[in-house]
């Protein structure tokens, strides 16, 4: 009798114990629309910046209740001037302190990377090119990661012209070219490349069709920003965080994902936690109506001041389970 109250009594236990979510000790984010925001997209949701210093990489950012933040200037791009609170920076430097690890992970081509770092938040890790480019502490390239698709797309250092390259990626790039109204990016991609149909209907349906037809074994495709990125099929952001996983001894539920559009869904498939400062697309907008448990910032599209909500329930989450309270869940 005792023995069975006993045993009922360990199943419960154990049954609690896996109903509890893991501790985390990763955390994957992307950039673009999740670390980095730009006015373009947080202006629709009463978000603007009120002064700015280019000399001195400075803005302050107001959210539409009038709260402000001190934020980095980034250099500017195609989407114009990218932004990243100092709390933003202030909160990763924190749960990075608690030990987690943190890992950016982007579609930015390597100048892109390479002049942001310094002024993004310090991470463990940076990953570029749809995870093509994966950077170790000292700004070398993961040499081990990126042999696994090299057949596909070449060597990520080779410095040659994208007319010359032979991989698979590249003949597809030079094909791609061939589709009237498309304009194909191959400047500072080495492990991907991008292509804008314009937002033409006639030019999406030419690619879709030339896609469906010629895709090169090897390769994949995903949207981004409007946009589609084709890169190794080995490569993408959801196989680079699974390698990172395994490089740094990391499971799935121990991982949470920072993200915001269609090209993170496969990062975020390798984690046990999202959260979103925002919906850039409908199919995440769908999704994150399908999981109740995925947190969406209650300021989500107002830029740094969402991303900052997300980091800050990440943090609590930690220090809760440093305190001995067990791991919690980030959903709302």
């Amino acid at each position: 009798m005792l023995r069975s109250a006993l045993s009922l009594l360990l199943l419960r236990v154990f049954a609690m114990a896996a109903d509890r979510p893991a501790r985390l000790r990763a955390v994957f984010s992307d950039l673009d629309g999740t670390l980095v925001h730009f006015p373009s997209w947080f202006e629709e949701h009463g978000a603007k910046i009120v002064s700015r210093d280019a000399e001195a990489k400075r803005c302050v950012v107001e959210s539409a209740t009038g709260e402000r933040r001190e934020c980095r200037l980034l250099p500017s791009s195609t989407m114009g001037d990218g932004v990243v609170s100092e709390r933003t920076v202030e909160l990763v430097r924190q749960l990075r302190a608690e030990g987690v690890l943190f890992a950016v992970v982007t579609a930015a081509r390597k100048s892109t990377l390479l002049a942001r770092l310094p002024l993004l938040p310090a991470c463990d890790v940076a990953v570029g090119e749809t995870g093509s480019r994966i950077l170790l502490e000292d700004g070398a390239v993961d040499v081990e990661w990126a042999a696994r698709f090299e057949a596909v797309c070449g060597p990520l250092e080779r410095e040659m012209d994208v007319t010359h390259r032979p991989e698979p990626l590249w003949r597809l790039f030079r094909r791609l070219q061939s589709i009237r109204g498309l304009k194909c990016d191959a400047r500072s991609y080495y492990g991907c490349f991008r292509a804008d149909t314009g937002d033409d209907p006639s030019v999406d349906a030419a690619l879709r069709a030339c896609v469906e037809r010629e895709l090169p074994a090897g390769v994949s495709w995903a949207m981004n920003l409007g946009k589609y990125d084709f890169y190794p099929a080995l490569s993408g952001k959801g196989n680079a965080v699974s390698y990172l996983q395994a490089k740094h001894g990391v499971a799935a539920a121990e991982s949470a994902c920072l993200f915001d559009d269609d090209n993170d869904l496969p990062m975020a498939e390798r984690c046990g936690a999202h959260l979103l400062p925002g919906l850039t697309s409908a199919s995440v907008a769908h999704a994150a109506e399908a999981h109740p448990d995925w947190y969406v910032a209650p300021s989500a599209g107002q830029g740094v001041f969402a991303v900052e909500e997300c980091l800050e329930r990440l943090l609590a989450r930690v220090r809760a389970e440093k305190a001995g309270e067990g791991a919690q869940p980030v959903g709302a």
